[in-house]
Formats: C-alpha cells, sequence, structure tokens
C-alpha cells in the first residue's frame, strides 16, 4: 500500500506549463543521496501552475533547500504537450480528428469512424501489457519514488468519451464504438479494465435509447452491447 508520508515537505513549480517529461531516474538518485521518498504529483500532459505542487517529500524536515534546483531540473515544462511520455496526447490527436469531423459543418462519420477502429487497435494493445508499477526502488529495495502513470479506464476514457458525446446521435458512430468496445473486452484480464468497458458500453446504451429514434438502428446497437457483455462474463 502507498505510505501515508505525513509530515512531508512540498516541491512547488517555479514555472508555467505542460509537464512534457519526467526523469525518474535522477529522482530516484537524488531521493537515495539524500535518504527521501518522492511522490510526483503529476504526470506528463498535465498543466502546470507556477507555485502548484509537484513534488511531495518525504520526510520534510531533510528537504533542504539546496534541494529545490535539483529536483526542478528533473522536470521539463513546456508550452505545449509531446507525445514523448505522454501517451493521452497521442490518444488525443486521433479524437481531435474524429470530433472535428462529427461537427455539423464536416458531418462526415466516416472519418470518426476510421478513427475508432485505429483507437480501438490502441487500446487492444494497452489491455494486453502489464501496467507499469507507480512503486520504484533503488539497488538496495527502499522505495524512492511513487510516480503514477495513466491506466486502461482512464485511456479508454480519453478515446472514447469525446467521441461519444460528439457522436452519440448518429447510429453509424454509436455502433461502431459499441464494436470496438466488444473487439477489446474480447482480450481483456484485469477486472478493472473489464469494468471500464461495461461502464462505456451501458453509457452507449443508455444514449442511444434516447437519441437515436430508428428502432432497427437501436437493436443492432443492442445486439452489440449484448455480445460484449457476454465476453466481459466469460
Amino acid at each position: 500500500p502507498e505510505p501515508s508520508l505525513e509530515g512531508a515537505g512540498a516541491l512547488r513549480a517555479d514555472d508555467d506549463g505542460y509537464l512534457q517529461i519526467i526523469d525518474s531516474e535522477a529522482l530516484i538518485r537524488l531521493a537515495q543521496e539524500n535518504d527521501l521518498i518522492l511522490r510526483v504529483e503529476k504526470r506528463p500532459g498535465q498543466y502546470v501552475a507556477r507555485g502548484s505542487k509537484l513534488v511531495t517529500v518525504w520526510p520534510g524536515e531533510r528537504f533542504e533547500d539546496s534541494l529545490v534546483e535539483e529536483l526542478n531540473w528533473a522536470f521539463a515544462l513546456g508550452s505545449q504537450r509531446t507525445s514523448v511520455q505522454d501517451l493521452e496526447f497521442t490518444i488525443g490527436q486521433l479524437v481531435e480528428v474524429a470530433v472535428r469531423s462529427l461537427s455539423p459543418g464536416i458531418n462526415d462519420p466516416f472519418t470518426a469512424i476510421a478513427c475508432i477502429d485505429r483507437l480501438s487497435s490502441a487500446m487492444v494493445r494497452i489491455a494486453s501489457r502489464d501496467l507499469p508499477s507507480p512503486f520504484h526502488y533503488d539497488d538496495s529495495g527502499q522505495l524512492r519514488l511513487i510516480r503514477h502513470s495513466a491506466d486502461f479506464p482512464e485511456l479508454l476514457d480519453a478515446a472514447f468519451d469525446p467521441i461519444r458525446h460528439y457522436g452519440q446521435s448518429s447510429p453509424a458512430v454509436v455502433l461502431r464504438l459499441m464494436e470496438a468496445l466488444a473487439t477489446i473486452a474480447e482480450l481483456v484480464e484485469r477486472p478493472e479494465d473489464r469494468e471500464a468497458l461495461r461502464r462505456h458500453a451501458e453509457t452507449l446504451s443508455r444514449g442511444a435509447n434516447r437519441d437515436i429514434p430508428e428502432n432497427a438502428d437501436r437493436q443492432a446497437i443492442d445486439q452489440c452491447h449484448r455480445t460484449l457483455l457476454e465476453d466481459l462474463e466469460r
């Protein structure tokens, strides 16, 4: 379990910008040299305001002013997000294309469907990989760094929530979203990933029953929903 880190100090950001890179090896080295545990409070892609907490430093009484500059060197801030350590940014680029294609001025569901297909492939790959542990240790086995990364449910939200929001009245888009979830459901193993897929499917189904007028379209979506639930129960 994650330690409480009571009585910790705080490293606060000395500038504004998007967090682009975190040098975990440098943070572990600094924590080991000064016998500290560090917990990074932001992850790549998040916007950091000057003065906001960037790192929790425990124990606080060992956090000296001389460490501030060294710790800050382990973080790169910039005016824009990048794909170096920010998987959500890469997903967001495809999502942006899909959402723009669904705008009333363009109304191109085929482009949105192509984006959904690519996103489903990405989510299958993510679901099949072991998630990195947030706990990082030095060579002696002492916990030195806690750094959380985006997990599968968060990445699934980033991939499909905006498209569902802007395409929920399009039968073709909703059906392809449900088909994509069903494809991913065949390969997920972790219980929390299954629950995320179930939540997305139920949200899609409710929206289809509310916003899609044709009964045949709703039936096709409902059939795909039932198939997905069967896969999740296996």
